[in-house]
């Protein structure tokens, strides 16, 4: 692929990409000029200023991160075949991980596939193109996906604020065959939840919180939790349907908070669950009032740090919703307090939780740090795929 457009970028942009980094910002890239005139979503051999070739991408003049790469090999076509081979070679991964075809298929940089997500439910798959580059591709991807999986029905859910950052339009549509009849079902950790593709947040479900469901569940037997943010009540069913007594579900959500019910009813859990509908910080700070307490707390919030510009303010808001949190938990019971900011380190978000709650004067032990489930893997060279933070503390008066 010689007849490429080179860009050429600078040292410390092909010391990166030699190890492996996949990505070229706008401040990397030398011929500035030529760059402008590229259409966006382009394939580039990114080069050195000699010309040398360091590697194969897309390259979009829009953003601050203008490269994307997929190949360092120069003789390496990107078309149909390389797509398929990467989509196959991810869902080897996951057939390996899991026994149902209820998972995270592909996940953008870490298979390979930058800007790519896509969902599996079953005979449904969700996916989100996030970059102009990928876009280029969708036919060869919905091809892959129609020979791999066969799926039913395939969803586009390009909603996202990365493609509007990209310059693409924002659109949800079922791009092939139909959603089924009866709606679609997953099962997770032995739960059966309805998940809405086509209306819900993101893709539908959240399954890089499936360990964590899991051990949450264990710790709530027996006992009473209290779920905030819950969204469509992952981890509350879970809980209620492993041998939790009693969960409370929060969320500022009425159509959530419905799901929550029908998954409820679902696992035959609906006598020990009950909703509260109302934003999170006004819930439980009126909850802490009445002297409530739960034997386990769960805080999963949306990202508060959306940007390094949010660092500050995201930090405080997750000290504010720990302070919070800390009242409502009982003696020996458990707070596990999430992240999916991935500006936000683990260290930063310990530090923020922990001093909220130390205001208290209560004893208490990080007991667990968690993140993704498996079928999100981590790109070494880009913390940002390790975006999700899980901290599990146990108070001990």
């Amino acid at each position: 692929m010689t007849n490429l457009p080179a860009l050429r970028i600078d040292e410390r942009s092909v010391r990166r990409l030699k190890l492996g980094y996949p990505w070229v910002f706008r401040s990397e890239v030398i011929s500035g000029k030529d760059a402008v005139a590229l259409t966006p979503g382009q394939m580039v051999n990114f080069v050195r200023d000699k010309g040398d070739f360091v590697a194969r991408g897309f390259f979009n003049p829009k953003p601050q991160l203008v490269g994307r790469v997929l190949s360092w090999k120069p003789d390496q076509a990107v078309g149909k075949d390389f797509v398929f081979h990467q989509i196959e070679n991810a869902l080897r991964l996951r057939e390996k991980l899991y026994s149902q075809p209820f998972y995270r298929l592909v996940h953008a940089e870490s298979d390979g596939l930058p800007g790519l997500i896509i969902d599996r439910y079953g005979d449904v798959v969700a996916c989100q193109v996030n970059t102009a580059g990928m876009e280029s591709l969708w036919p060869h991807i919905e091809a892959a996906l129609k020979t791999l999986v066969k799926p039913q029905a395939i969803v586009l859910k390009n909603d996202t604020a990365a493609r509007e950052m990209e310059g693409l339009e924002q659109s949800v549509r079922v791009a092939s065959g139909s959603m089924p009849a009866g709606g679609v079902t997953i099962v997770e950790n032995e739960t059966q939840f309805h998940v809405d593709v086509v209306e819900g947040q993101k893709t539908g479900w959240f399954f890089d919180q499936r360990e964590n469901r899991a051990w949450v569940a264990d710790l709530a037997k027996g006992g009473t939790m209290l779920d905030v943010f819950c969204h469509t009540g992952g981890f509350g069913i879970t809980a209620a349907q492993t041998g939790a007594a009693n969960v409370t579900f929060v969320d500022s959500s009425a159509p959530a908070l419905e799901m929550v019910k029908k998954n409820a009813a679902l696992n035959g859990v609906e006598k020990k669950c009950q909703m509260i509908e109302g934003k999170a910080f006004d819930v439980m700070e009126k909850l802490a009032k009445t002297g409530k307490k739960y034997n386990v707390v769960v805080v999963d919030p949306p990202a508060f740090i959306k940007s390094r510009k949010d660092m500050a303010v995201g930090l405080k808001g997750y000290m504010k919703l720990a302070k919070l949190a800390e009242p409502l938990v009982a003696k020996n019971g458990f707070l596990y307090f999430a992240s999916c900011s991935s500006h936000a380190g683990v260290n930063e978000l310990s530090d923020a939780v922990t001093e909220g709650m130390s205001k208290s004067g209560r004893a208490f032990q990080l007991v667990k740090t968690s993140g993704a489930a498996p079928d999100h893997p981590v790109h070494p060279l880009l913390p940002e795929t390790s975006y999700l933070k899980g901290l599990t503390f146990r108070f001990l008066d």
